[in-house]
């Protein structure tokens, strides 16, 4: 009965274990801003030049989600977008050393404009790497009337 008892709350720690960690993960997604969100982010897209992309409709992402999956058995699925409310940035950094470096940073926003640019990655992570990878992250935020553009950082 004891290690009945015993294995219920094992289990019971472990599945609100998970919960926690999924929420902190959710919590961490929101950029400098509460309407920039991130969709999803991985180490390979295949893209071996840094690009930058705003995507307004769904044969667009669908495009981008065909290029990303070429080398994937089974594909990243797509993420389920309301284009009349929200539209995507994508941002592929290009062949990189190291894992991450794909997210976007808001640069300046103005009345009529709005830049992003690749959000700085850590010394750390870069240096003591060998593994050449090609991120990119896919970021989610309201649908605005405002120019988008992108700086490369120098």
């Amino acid at each position: 009965m004891r290690l009945l008892i015993l294995l219920i709350c094992l289990l019971g720690i472990s599945c609100s274990g998970q919960k926690g960690a999924s929420k902190d993960k959710a919590d961490s997604t929101i950029q400098n801003s509460k309407e920039l969100q991130l969709v999803l982010k991985d180490n390979y897209s295949g893209i071996e030049e840094s690009e930058f992309q705003v995507v307004r409709d769904p044969k667009a992402l669908r495009n981008f989600f065909i290029q990303i999956n070429k080398i994937r058995k089974p594909g990243l699925p797509i993420p389920e977008v309301d284009f009349s409310k929200e539209l995507l940035l994508i941002y592929c950094a290009g062949t990189t050393r190291g894992v991450g470096g794909s997210e976007l940073l808001l640069i300046k926003n103005s009345q009529d404009s709005i830049v992003f640019g690749p959000k700085e990655q850590s010394p750390s992570k870069k240096e003591f790497t060998q593994v050449t990878t090609t991120p990119f992250s896919i970021h989610k935020m309201p649908l605005t009337p405002k120019e988008i553009g992108f700086r490369k950082s120098d």
